[in-house]
């Protein structure tokens, strides 16, 4: 592990090349971070981590810099709060420039912390004020304790939230997405029944012959056309799956950040496929009712609903019999 003296080294030069670099720090900001910086190395050399972290996490909030996260990493480590200290290492391995001297040491002490604790990854595109137990979500990830955790966000100006339970060494993805509103009901009240008028006889009219059905020879094909890329979607989604799920075998085994970021990737892409797969499957169903129905004789109208008031677009079918 690193000693005090490596501890200090940022102070001296670190965070004063960094901040130079942040146009948006302000010489009050520098300032404050400094003082900052020196009260927590001032606290770790006393044996009062949990302060030193303290410090050194305002030190990076006033002048962002991986400096203070490598510093208030170790202190959280030492004053045993892991969870706490593996998201410091992990967002350290982030921000960190790749020939900095801590990163090896940092690899290492984050890969012990993730074997006793428990890793959500949250995939929210819309989602604001991401927060996972009541604390703002950094980044896509967060390593927490083992237990039972809530992951809520607001989509759409709606509340989102998921709950989840983690073991040791797992890892659980959750997906922050607005769910379809449910229509709401007819409550406009009936008109009252009146009697029913004494019925006339007319004379019969001669039903008219049915209009001549217009010919589709486009449906066949698009109907061929759209089950086979559905059918070879499918095929990628099952390929997919089990690429991520060796990728996840991989890094479970042996940790690095080239297996997580390639693992993220790979989970990417079969979650893109999956959505693929599910709109082939779609079309090519509204294709097949169409082929159905126009076997039987009916009559059938397929058309696309925009999105109103927030909701999801969705295919509507109607038909007569």
């Amino acid at each position: 592990m690193s000693t005090l003296a490596l501890l200090a080294t940022p102070a001296e030069g670190g965070i004063a090349a960094a901040q130079a670099e942040e146009h948006a720090v302000t010489a009050e900001d520098r300032a404050a971070a400094t003082r900052a910086f020196e009260e927590g190395e001032r606290a770790y050399r006393a044996g009062d981590f949990s302060r030193a972290a303290e410090r050194f996490e305002e030190a990076y909030r006033r002048a962002p810099h991986p400096a203070p996260l490598w510093n208030l990493a170790r202190a959280w480590d030492k004053a045993g709060e892991i969870a706490r200290a593996a998201n410091g290492y992990a967002r350290y391995l982030r921000e960190a420039p790749q020939g900095a001297p801590d990163r090896d040491e940092a690899g290492k002490a984050l890969a012990e912390l993730a074997a006793k604790l428990g890793r959500i990854e949250v995939f929210a595109p819309e989602a604001e004020d991401v927060q996972v137990d009541d604390q703002r979500l950094d980044g896509t990830s967060v390593y927490v304790h083992p237990g039972t955790h809530v992951i809520k966000g607001r989509v759409r100006g709606i509340a989102v939230q998921r709950t989840e339970a983690l073991e040791a060494g797992s890892v659980r993805s959750v997906a922050l997405i607005a769910e379809s509103v449910a229509s709401t009901p007819n409550k406009f009240p009936q008109e009252p029944t009146r009697p029913a008028a004494k019925a006339t006889r007319l004379p019969a009219k001669p039903t008219p012959a049915p209009a001549p059905r217009a010919e589709k020879p486009w449906l066949v094909p698009a109907l061929v056309a759209s089950g086979a890329a559905t059918v070879v979607s499918a095929g990628l989604v099952v390929w997919s799956g089990v690429d991520t799920l060796d990728a996840l075998s991989d890094f479970d085994a042996a940790p690095t950040w080239d297996k997580l970021y390639d693992g993220r990737d790979k989970q990417f892409r079969t979650n893109v496929l999956i959505g693929v797969s599910l709109g082939l499957s779609a079309v090519t169903g509204a294709l097949g009712s169409i082929w159905l129905v126009d076997r039987s004789g009916r009559d059938v109208k397929i058309g696309l609903m925009p999105p109103v008031l927030g909701s999801p677009a969705f295919v509507e079918a109607t038909g007569s019999f």
